[in-house]
Formats: C-alpha cells, sequence, structure tokens
C-alpha cells in the first residue's frame, strides 16, 4: 500500500508541471515613428495594461512597448490633416502581468488626450494641454505644464511638480495633489483627497468631496486666505491665526497672496503645515 502511494505521488509530481500553464511571454510591439511637424492633437487609445508618455526631443512621435497576447493585439496609428491617432487595444486582460506596455514619446507643444478602461497611465515633462479619461485606471502626472483635465471613475490621481489650469475628478479613488501651481480643482464623491505644497499669490485651490476625507499640508512659506465648510464632517484646522469651529475655518495666512476653499458633506477636513 505505502509503494502505491509513494508511486501515485511521484507521478503527480512529473505530470503537474507538464499539465501547468506556460508562463506568460512578452512580445515587442512593433516600433512605429509619425511625422508630427504640422500635427496640433494626439488622441491615444488602450484599453488595458500601463501606457507611459514621455517627451520627445525631435518632430516625430514614437511608439513602442510590449504586448502579452499578440494574438489579440489591435493596433492601429493614424495621421490626419492635423491629429494623429494612436489605438493600442489588447481586448483581454491579465491578473498577473499588464497586458500591454506601451511607451510613446511625443513632442511638447501638442494638445494630447488618452482615453482608457482600465489602462494605468503616466505622463511626465509635457508642456501643452492634456486630457485624460478612464474608466478604472490610476493616473500619474509629473512634471507637467499646461491645462490638465484628468477623471478617473474607481482609479487614484496623482499630479506632482506640475503648473497652469489643473482639474481632477473622480469618484471612488484617491486623489492626490503635490508641489502644483495656479489654478487647481479637485472634487470626488467617496475618496480621499490629499494636497500638500506651497500656496502664494496667483494660486487658486478648491477641493471638494461629499463623503471622503480632505487633508491638506501647507509649506510653511505660504501665503494665502482658507475658507472650509463641512455640512457634518470634523473641520480640524490646526494653523496660526485662523478661526476655526467643529464645522469650518476661515482665515488668513501671510497677505496678498492665493486662496484655498474646501467643501465637504461628511468627509472629515484636517488643515496643518509642514516643516
Amino acid at each position: 500500500m505505502n509503494r502505491l502511494i509513494t508511486l501515485i505521488l511521484i507521478l503527480l509530481v512529473c505530470f503537474i508541471p507538464a499539465c501547468s500553464p506556460r508562463s506568460e511571454q512578452y512580445t515587442e510591439l512593433e516600433s512605429r515613428l509619425v511625422d508630427a511637424a504640422d500635427m496640433r492633437f494626439i488622441l491615444i487609445q488602450v484599453d488595458h495594461g500601463e501606457v507611459t508618455i514621455l517627451e520627445s526631443n525631435g518632430d516625430h512621435v514614437e511608439i513602442g512597448g510590449q504586448v502579452l497576447f499578440a494574438d489579440k493585439l489591435e493596433y492601429q496609428v493614424k495621421s490626419t490633416e492635423k491629429q494623429i491617432s494612436i489605438k493600442v487595444f489588447a481586448h483581454r486582460d491579465s491578473f498577473s502581468n499588464p497586458p500591454l506596455r506601451v511607451i510613446i514619446h511625443i513632442p511638447s507643444q501638442m494638445q494630447l488626450k488618452v482615453e482608457t478602461d482600465n489602462a494605468s497611465v503616466f505622463v511626465r515633462d509635457y508642456q501643452d494641454d492634456l486630457e485624460v479619461a478612464s474608466t478604472s485606471g490610476n493616473i500619474t502626472i509629473e512634471q507637467v505644464f499646461g491645462k490638465l483635465t484628468l477623471r478617473s471613475n474607481r482609479g487614484n490621481i496623482i499630479v506632482r511638480e506640475s503648473s497652469g489650469i489643473i482639474s481632477v475628478v473622480g469618484n471612488y479613488g484617491a486623489l492626490t495633489l503635490q508641489n502644483v501651481s495656479g489654478e487647481t480643482a479637485a472634487s470626488t464623491i467617496m475618496g480621499n483627497v490629499v494636497f500638500g505644497g506651497l500656496v502664494r499669490v496667483g494660486d487658486t485651490v478648491r477641493l471638494e468631496t461629499d463623503h471622503g476625507s480632505v487633508s491638506v499640508n501647507l509649506s510653511q512659506d505660504s501665503a494665502l486666505s482658507i475658507q472650509v465648510r463641512s455640512t457634518s464632517g470634523d473641520v480640524a484646522c490646526m494653523l496660526p491665526g485662523i478661526i476655526s469651529s467643529t464645522r469650518a475655518c476661515d482665515g488668513e495666512i501671510g497677505s496678498d497672496g492665493g486662496m484655498l476653499s474646501i467643501r465637504t458633506v461628511s468627509g472629515a477636513v484636517t488643515l496643518q503645515l509642514i516643516p
């Protein structure tokens, strides 16, 4: 009996690896190079995976990356008189690895729009108008200057070291704004909002959430007027010279500065200075 059990175990050890699915392997995405010298707009559509957008040094749009399921890939690049359209669809998601890794280099001074289902989007070192719309993918923006319109229903949105007219809209994901300047507005229903950095003359910050919390960490050198209101959430304004109550706070730090406005329904609000 013991010999029989031993034989069965040996057979299982030998056959289980043979029956296991093969490890997923990436295939290089066909590289594309598109002349963008006279172009003004670019549209990028990706369904699943990761999209990285960087500034290019010349007048060409460069497209590259990797695909996990090459047999399902839909890959199109089209140019019209003023617009370049890039569509990369995996038509299949993966729990273990991103089905697509798309890297696109774009010349500055082009208006850029990105549409995705649940692909994460990362944009760095770019100058001009940028719009990103996602259903559930995360959006990360670093050192982008222009008009930024960012929307993700369930994903998280992070904006760092950027300036211009910044609009961030979510629903369930967290919204994080760090060291931004210009006109900044963030709005969500259930997600939390975190703002950190310097606010001074010329800066306008509006933060709104229904049921999520708002946390603001201001630089010591900030100069601004502050108005905070919450319908039923607790408000804690730990700032010198600010008049605070359980549901509101008002006041001014410095003089001739920027403006910070916060509104919540039931979300808690915390304001403090950071060293």
